[in-house]
C-alpha cells in the first residue's frame, strides 16, 4: 500500500510541477493540427508549457471540462485563425472561455483577415509568417525569459 501511495504522490507532484510552468493554451481547428503542433513545439522550446488538445486530451475525457481546465491553468492563449477555424464551434467555445476569464489572447492569422473571427475582431493579431515575432514577445513575458539568454 505505501508503494502505490508514493507513486500517486510523485505523479501528482509531477503534474503540479508541469502546471507551475508558464502555460500557453493553443486553440485551433483540427484541420490545422500539423501547424498547431509545430507552433506548440516552438513555444515549448522557449521553456513554456503548451496546452494542446492532441497531447492533453485522452480518450474518454469530457472534452468541454478538460478545455475549461486548460483555460483555467493557462497564463495566455493563442488562436490559430484560418479558413478552417471560422467553421469550428470548439474554437469559438475556447475563445469565449478565454474572453470570460480575461486571458491574454493572440490571434495567429493564417490566410484570413483579423475581422473574420468575430469574437476576436478587437484583438491585434500576428500573421503566421511572423510567428517568430510572437515568440520573441512571449519570451519577454516568460519569468526570466530573455534575461536567461543574455547571461
Amino acid at each position: 500500500m505505501p508503494k502505490s501511495s508514493q507513486r500517486h504522490k510523485s505523479t501528482r507532484r509531477g503534474k503540479k510541477e508541469k502546471l507551475g510552468l508558464y502555460t500557453v493554451f493553443l486553440s485551433h481547428s483540427s484541420s490545422d493540427a500539423w501547424i498547431a503542433k509545430t507552433m506548440a513545439e516552438k513555444i515549448e522550446a522557449l521553456g513554456a508549457s503548451c496546452w494542446l488538445d492532441e497531447k492533453d486530451l485522452e480518450g474518454g475525457n469530457i472534452v468541454a471540462d478538460d478545455i475549461i481546465k486548460g483555460i483555467d491553468a493557462c497564463n495566455e492563449a493563442i488562436v490559430l485563425v484560418s479558413p478552417n477555424t471560422i467553421k469550428s464551434q470548439w474554437v469559438s467555445f475556447e475563445v469565449g472561455g478565454l474572453r470570460v476569464q480575461r486571458k491574454r489572447i493572440t490571434p495567429i492569422l493564417n490566410n484570413v483577415l483579423p475581422s473574420e473571427l468575430a469574437p476576436m475582431h478587437d484583438i491585434k493579431g500576428v500573421d503566421l509568417n511572423r510567428f517568430d515575432q510572437f515568440l520573441a514577445q512571449l519570451a519577454r513575458r516568460l519569468p526570466g525569459g530573455l534575461r536567461k539568454r543574455k547571461e
